[in-house]
């Protein structure tokens, strides 16, 4: 797998994890790893979905 795969199979894993934690109500950590997503898709040109938790 490529650079660019792998960061694609990341993005949604973290994506997913994202809404894990927001669920448990661990904001703090869900907003370091938004940055880290936010990084992540701007680094390889990604498209970030829109988040349904809000």
């Amino acid at each position: 797998m490529n650079k660019d795969e792998n960061a694609k199979s990341l993005l949604a894993e973290l994506e997913a994890r994202l809404i894990d934690m927001e669920s448990l109500g661990a904001l703090v950590a869900a907003a370091h790893l938004d940055s880290a997503i936010v990084s992540l898709c701007r680094e390889f040109n990604l498209p970030r979905k829109a988040s349904d938790t809000d």
